[in-house]
């Protein structure tokens, strides 16, 4: 995956991410409810030496008692201290556990012991910070050196006394959220890039270019559910459909920029992909553009183009075949005058048979010559092997691929079957792409409606009105 494709399954799974993200955010926040609330005490105390009667006693005294700074924040959190401190107040806990509740830090450069005591109480722990400095005071009184005339050479004094908290330290609801919220961030942006690289159906030009160097011709849109493709080309002549298949028909143009390309076949992996509608619409707006368009459903097995566009299906390919008819009594038109519609006919026992026969040959050899493009509608590549004995008689071949439908692979091994005909691929259509954008440029149908079209709506704010 490129940047480019990061950036693109972000933007896809954008509504993913941000609900992931709030749902972390939640996450965090019950967490952070569901914990007690924690409070913190601290008292300060200063250690002093003893009185010393001239400036070198003062200074060998500072130096003794900083000396001593680091043994006495351990004593602070010794039995020596804390069971004292457990008896005068009454704690059901022991020295041990009542330690891990005790901090005492030493700034740097000084003779100052800050006391911390957290827990749940916040009159516990006020109550446990001062008697703590009490008992230091006490013990350092008993464990320092006597002075000859000013008793402990070493003594401590409250500076600070600590006071009762009033709001928590713990937990912190921000930053639970804060840690949710990026949690969630997190596992959406993995998720988004994990679906797109995982990602085994086509979604997107791109996906197709990582698939084969054929080029894409041009994404048909989707119509709306109950109306078929040609119905909505018909419907609207500027609509998104009429419009996409235009650009699939200037496509063809382009990639028939020798003019050598009248007869083309057009096919798909596997069914169900649309084939026969981007056939039926293709031919359609061909003829649309003045030219003589030929569609021919060589599809003998499942034929649908009688069926889509309402002609006598009974009469058609196999009647041509098997000699009960002739070619020109056999076309029927449809929609335009310069669209002729050959349909499969009658379904026989052997397609396989008739598509390989000299006959088939003769049909399409009187097409070329009758019309000045004939489109070929047939099977599915993977299903079955018929429009690799179709490909022979044809100059081209184009592929119907379904958004988000067909698959990278099945996509890959229509391309390999075809590729060993060696009858040029001309490109790639991408049918059924989802468009979620308007232009005043497009007149859409309303799905339910009768074949009108809808006007903008109007400047002053009223609604679209419809005309016939």
């Amino acid at each position: 995956m490129s940047l480019n494709d990061y950036f693109l399954a972000l933007r896809k799974q954008w509504l993913v991410i941000i609900a992931l993200a709030l749902i972390g955010a939640a996450i965090g926040y019950g967490y952070a409810q569901t914990q007690p609330n924690v409070y913190r005490s601290q008292a300060a105390v200063v250690v002093l030496p003893a009185r010393g009667d001239s400036t070198a006693e003062l200074v060998q005294g500072s130096n003794y008692v900083q000396s001593l700074v680091r043994t006495y924040t351990l004593i602070a959190t010794s039995p020596v201290v804390l069971e004292p401190v457990i008896d005068r107040l009454e704690l059901t806990i022991t020295p041990r556990a009542l330690a891990g509740q005790v901090v005492v830090e030493t700034p740097l450069d000084s003779t100052v012991l800050n006391i911390a005591v957290t827990g749940r109480s916040p009159a516990g722990t006020t109550a446990i910070a001062n008697e703590i400095a009490t008992e230091l005071a006490e013990a350092v009184k008993d464990l320092s050196p006597q002075t000859t005339g000013s008793g402990p050479a070493v003594r401590i004094e409250t500076i600070s006394p600590a006071a009762e908290p009033r709001v928590p330290i713990a937990p912190n609801t921000r930053l639970f959220i804060v840690v949710g919220a990026l949690a969630g961030l997190a596992i959406g942006m993995v998720y988004a890039w994990l679906r797109r690289l995982l990602a085994t159906r086509l979604q997107s030009r791109e996906d197709v270019a990582g698939v084969t160097e054929t080029p894409v011709l041009g994404e048909v849109t989707s119509v709306a559910h109950g109306s078929t493709l040609p119905d909505a080309v018909r419907r609207a002549e500027t609509g998104l459909a009429a419009e996409s298949i235009r650009g699939v028909a200037a496509g063809l143009r382009f990639a028939n920029v020798d003019g050598d390309t009248s007869v083309i076949l057009i096919t798909s992996a596997t069914s169900n992909e649309g084939k026969s509608s981007v056939a039926l619409s293709t031919a359609l707006i061909l003829a649309e553009q003045g030219q003589r368009v030929l569609l021919i459903d060589a599809d003998l097995r499942r034929g649908s183009i009688a069926e889509m566009t309402g002609l006598e299906g009974g009469v058609g390919v196999t009647t041509i075949l098997v000699g009960d008819i002739e070619f020109a009594d056999a076309i029927q038109h449809w929609g335009t005058s310069n669209l002729s519609v050959l349909p499969s006919g009658a379904i026989p026992p052997n397609p396989g048979q008739l598509l390989t026969s000299d006959h088939l040959r003769q049909l399409v050899a009187d097409a070329r010559e009758r019309f000045d493009v004939v489109v070929i509608d047939s099977t599915p590549v993977l299903a079955v092997s018929d429009p690799l004995w179709l490909a022979p008689v044809v100059d081209g071949i184009l592929v119907v691929a379904r958004y988000r439908f067909t698959k990278r692979h099945s996509l890959r091994r229509t391309l390999d079957e075809l590729e060993s005909t060696r009858v040029r691929i001309l490109g790639i259509v991408l049918n059924a792409v989802k468009r979620v954008d308007s232009s005043p440029y497009y007149d859409n149908v309303h799905p339910t409606s009768q074949p009108w079209r809808w006007r903008k709506r109007d400047r002053r704010g009223g609604k679209p009105k419809p005309r016939p």
